[in-house]
């Protein structure tokens, strides 16, 4: 039962505690111990650190090594974070560094083209706005942050469709053409094929007017150190006056910042 007490305002709930998992805190903190080394400790040194008993911190390293979060050193017997934890580590870096970098870039990008831009990442609900940066040019509409972008109408989505990881954007896909009527879909499905074709062709996506009226906007993909689609910037403004074609200056300025900031991330032409 949870118990109360007396509050200035009157009386308040004391939440009860959850209860974890002692093993995972334990091995937590052998973690942390050789992250903060930063060089390959001993058992010695590890129990000491981290308070429990070198038998016990042997224990827990038999697994830790199973499971590639530490590795081992022969001669003398060392041990240091694996290679699963540093991959682990990286991506959150990654995914930190992604949404810090991208701010200047979108500043670049749209003083050069005077238009509004934003940078999205995935999201389980799909492509989400992480950045925004208000252009010179007058614009109808503004998205927040956290706004969700369609895959099936936006440039966009466009992109995630041609370069994002596969399984996962065809499931998502296919929720969103579950939201057309069914006479509709099957040929939305085929023209989603055509536009994601054009896209990998012409390394961007494009819209006229299809997403928003009056509203164009060019998109492209930004990688990561592995290759991978890190996010998309995109690009957008008043159909009038805008030039969304493939090959115009929209594109090949939103190609050209989106490039910087993939190499900013590690990501290489050779990787193409």
């Amino acid at each position: 039962m949870s118990k109360k007490r007396s509050g200035a305002l009157g009386p308040v709930t004391a939440e009860p505690q959850q209860r974890g998992v002692a093993a995972v805190e334990s091995a937590a903190a052998i973690l942390d111990v050789l992250h903060k080394a930063q060089v390959p400790l001993g058992v010695t040194s590890i129990a000491k650190a981290s308070g429990f008993a070198p038998a016990r911190v042997h224990h827990y390293l038999v697994s830790l090594l199973k499971t590639g979060l530490v590795h081992k050193e022969e001669s003398p017997v060392r041990y240091g974070l694996g290679p699963f934890a540093i991959r682990l580590g990286l991506t959150a870096v990654d995914r930190l560094e992604i949404q810090h970098f991208s701010a200047p870039f979108l500043h670049e990008l749209s003083t050069e083209t005077g238009e509004a831009s934003f940078f999205s990442i995935w999201s389980p609900a799909g492509p989400v706005i992480v950045r925004w940066e208000q252009g010179m040019r007058p614009l109808t509409v503004f998205a927040r942050l956290g706004t969700v972008m369609p895959l099936l109408r936006s440039a966009t989505g466009q992109v995630y469709c041609a370069w994002g990881q596969g399984a996962t954007v065809a499931e998502a896909v296919e929720r969103a053409l579950l939201q057309l009527p069914p006479e509709e879909r099957a040929a939305e499905r085929v023209a989603c094929r055509v536009r994601t074709e054009e896209a990998r062709h012409m390394a961007c996506g494009t819209t006229r007017g299809s997403m928003l009226a009056e509203v164009s906007a060019v998109a492209a993909p930004v990688f990561d150190r592995e290759g991978n689609l890190a996010g998309v910037m995109t690009v957008l403004g008043l159909l009038q006056g805008f030039d969304a074609s493939p090959k115009g200056a929209m594109a090949n300025a939103v190609r050209r910042v989106s490039r910087r900031l993939s190499e900013k991330l590690g990501y290489s032409i050779r990787d193409e």
